[in-house]
């Protein structure tokens, strides 16, 4: 393997040399430039730009470019912020150095080509946390980097952005970038992660911290289910005033542009089907199917009192081992089943859609076919300047005269394509009858004229020397279509195919979903869009209906909230996903059908589990008998035994009574002295605190044989706390000099290193299990241990003669 000439002549580390070797070999591979041509400030030439929408085998939009080697735009400014403060120069933008940029390209290669990831988690999520260490430590090389260099710039970090994230995500690539391939010398460095001694880095802090703990349930173990009603990883649910004024803006109010209806439909099915949104947004024109249902004889199920026929969606499920191809991504099909009380919403909602869009999707199977931008004309067709606008931008206002309100009023309550064609008439009799040209044709025409880019015509077909006319102005189709080819990529509909895992081509136009691409009129004076004649359609792009769901500024809940506490609310798409898996959850099916219509694997279905624990318990049935002879705490502890949630004495005796004696008899038991569920700070504990209260005073974890540790997070965090403490306590206590110890300083150190021994031996237990099944039994006190009959009490009393 050839070497690498990084920064002249340093000396780098192997494993750092390593890594860009294999990210050059990998990117030489597919044919990529790796000594990039750019700027001085970092941007790189035009045809260098590295594809990585096409390098992974996706289809566009969007397309995803590496195309800049600067820093990160926005952590200049908060740097040079720091430096001013110490009296230093501003750094100006500037190209990273060439071994910066090896890093980076090498970086975003590994995201993809090794581990498989998306463009935009490449570029955005890892690359560009690389971008702003390089800003951090300048000339000084990679692997040459020490902790003071990775303080500053999670610092950095830390100054961009309000919800702690991209300081977050800084921490994330120090750790699993530079750290794990050990690329530099000083490595580990993650622990430098910290923020400065200031009051504004360490409110910062404070937010990372919150973000870390609500996003992962692996972060979240001091997220305290403090209430049987409490809901585990509550932050990855919609909250329930977002979610219910969701519900109504697109169950019961009026969209007001086309690109809004599409939207609506769009949640309406996610709120339904749970889908993410990637496979909410590719769900095929063709998408309904239906499975009929027959008994042994060949008839009808329904007849037999089951279900004769039941609706599925056919769709491309995402995350799927099957969807990765050496020749790239592929789209893996599959169909997920309606519950029979959503099957009317789902068909009216799809089917809906199919007429709101059949005028994008002829269009577009036209343009697929043809490879023409406007196929209904011929090349050499002259078509005036203002009909070409309402293709071109997409407003169905050509004229200066308005739009009948009463047209646009009809056409927004149902989006119906006939009263398009009332406008599009009532236009062209005002343009026939001397109307000017809307003033839009003049500021959108005289620019691409003035620039050159196409030719005026009159209309013969000769060259216009003069500007102004614009009513009398003519344009040559297939020069309007070479322009829009050459000079505005953005605007070019979706054509370019997609394969399915058994090889076959799927195009945009199959698709449910489609949406004018860039038609800007809808957003500005109240303006309709001329879905009929709107040369560019495409599909949906995902991040379009997270953008409306709050990210952006602009979105559904500021264009159609009541209140203003309305206009504020945010929900992620996937948290639709986590409320329709914990919803079903709780009504108590089965995980392994829950897994069938979701994912792979049982135990990711239950990272979406958000039961309380009062509804884990309550999804576990008993049988009827015990509900006729049990009481409501001795039913919550049988759930708990029989969801294997707790051990103990008492379930011990219950189970050998039940196996020896019968249920009644156990049952009859477990009424008696199971009165209660009790849900300690270190697990359950399953006993009878009728007459006396814990005499150890929920010493749990100091080794009590009623301990029976769970799932439940908080736990975890508890004994770890506690840890900790007596941690330091035997440390205080092993520090302090001999002559300033107290006479039990021993006595004081056992103790502790008892529990200290008792806790790790909790720690290490798995849930459901026993920390210490032989330990003693701290709850009994001394007169159970005696006996409480009038005979053992009266043993106990002293003699007359005594």
């Amino acid at each position: 393997m050839s070497t690498l000439k990084l920064s002249g002549t340093m000396k780098m580390n192997e494993f750092y040399r390593s890594f860009i070797e294999t990210g050059k070999r990998l990117a030489l591979e597919q044919g990529l430039v790796w000594d990039l041509v750019c700027d001085s400030g970092g941007k790189v030439v035009k045809d260098q730009r590295w594809n990585l929408t096409a390098l992974v085998g996706m289809v566009p939009p969007p397309t995803a470019w590496l195309s800049d080697l600067g820093p990160y735009g926005k952590a200049l400014p908060v740097l040079n912020e720091m430096r001013a403060r110490k009296d230093l120069s501003p750094l100006p933008p500037a190209a990273m150095a060439p071994s910066w940029r090896e890093l980076f390209q090498a970086t975003v290669i590994n995201e993809l080509l090794v581990k498989k990831n998306k463009p935009k988690h490449a570029t955005d999520n890892v690359g560009r946390f690389i971008r702003v260490l390089a800003a951090c430590v300048g000339v000084k090389d990679p692997w040459k980097i020490t902790g003071s260099d990775v303080q500053l710039a999670y610092n950095v970090a830390l100054g961009i952005g309000a919800s702690g994230k991209l300081a977050s995500n800084f921490a994330m690539v120090i750790r699993t970038v530079i750290d794990a391939h050990h690329l530099t010398d000083q490595g580990p460095l993650a622990r430098f992660c910290t923020p400065f001694p200031t009051e504004e880095a360490k409110a910062a802090q404070v937010r990372v911290d919150s973000l870390r703990k609500s996003e992962n349930s692996h972060r979240s173990l001091d997220r305290m289910r403090s209430e049987l009603q409490e809901r585990k990883r509550s932050g990855r649910l919609p909250g329930e005033k977002a979610f219910w004024e969701l519900v109504r803006i697109v169950f019961t109010t009026e969209p007001k542009s086309f690109s809004d209806a599409i939207r609506f439909a769009q949640i309406k099915i996610g709120i339904v089907t749970g889908f993410r949104v990637g496979e909410n947004s590719m769900i095929p024109y063709d998408w309904e199917r239906w499975r009929e249902y027959v008994d042994i004889n060949g008839r009808p199920a329904g007849d037999r009192g089951g279900i004769s026929r039941s609706l599925m969606i056919r769709h491309f499920a995402e995350k799927r081992e099957e969807d990765e191809r050496a020749e790239g991504v592929v789209l893996y099909e599959t169909a997920q089943h309606v519950p029979e009380m959503y099957r009317d919403v789902v068909l009216e909602t799809l089917n809906g859609v199919a007429h709101l869009t059949k005028p994008l999707r002829d269009r577009l199977h036209r343009q697929t076919e043809t490879g023409r931008l406007l196929p209904e004309f011929d090349v050499d067709d002259l078509l005036p300047a203002t009909e070409i606008f309402t293709r071109f931008g997409g407003s169905i206002q050509f004229t200066d005269e308005p739009l009948p309100a009463e047209l646009v009023k009809k056409y927004r309550s149902t989006y119906d394509t006939a009263v398009l064609d009332e406008m599009w008439s009532h236009q062209l009799m005002h343009r026939q009858r001397g109307a000017k040209p809307n003033e839009n044709i003049r500021k959108t025409w005289s620019r691409y004229v003035k620039d050159g880019l196409i030719v005026p015509r009159n209309a013969c077909g000769d060259t216009m020397s003069g500007r102004g006319m614009w009513g009398e102005t003519f344009f040559r189709i297939g020069e309007v279509e070479d322009m829009v080819r050459q000079h505005m990529p953005t605007k070019l509909p979706d054509v370019e195919p997609f394969t399915l895992s058994d090889g076959r081509k799927f195009y945009p136009y199959e698709l449910m979903f489609l949406m004018p691409i860039r038609a800007l009129i809808e957003n500005r004076n109240d303006g309709v869009l001329d879905v009929i004649r709107y040369f560019t359609n495409g599909r949906v792009d995902p991040a379009d209906l997270q953008n409306h769901l709050g990210l952006k500024e602009d979105n559904l809940f500021t264009r159609y909230g009541e209140t203003e506490e309305d206009m504020t609310f945010k929900i992620d798409t996937h948290m639709l996903r986590h409320l329709q898996n914990g919803e079903l959850f709780r009504l108590g099916v089965a995980d392994t059908i829950i897994t069938k219509r979701f994912r792979k694997s049982v135990a990711q279905s239950y990272e979406y589990d958000h039961r309380s624990l009062a509804e884990d318990l309550e999804a576990i049935d008993i049988p009827s008998a015990a509900e006729e002879r049990m009481g409501p705490r001795a039913q919550e502890a049988l759930r708990l035994i029989m969801g294997d949630k707790v051990h103990g004495p008492v379930v011990d005796e219950f189970r050998r009574i039940q196996c020896e004696l019968g249920d009644d008899a156990a049952f009859d038991y477990l009424d008696a002295e199971a009165d209660g569920l009790h849900v300690t700070p270190y697990g359950f504990c399953l006993n009878s605190f009728t007459v006396d209260p814990c005499p150890r005073h929920i010493e749990c974890f100091n080794g009590c044989r009623h301990l029976a540790r769970s799932d439940v997070p908080e736990e975890q965090h508890n004994l770890e706390r506690m840890r900790d403490r007596l941690v330091r306590v035997i440390d205080k206590i092993e520090a302090m000099p001999p002559a300033a110890r107290n006479v039990g300083w021993q006595n004081q150190l056992k103790h502790a290193r008892t529990r200290l021994e008792n806790i790790e031996k909790a720690l290490a237990a798995r849930p459901g299990t026993k920390p210490f099944p032989d330990g003693p039994d701290l709850f009994r006190s001394i007169e159970d241990k005696a006996g409480t009959t009038i005979m053992d009490t009266a043993r106990r009393l002293p003699r007359a003669e005594d």
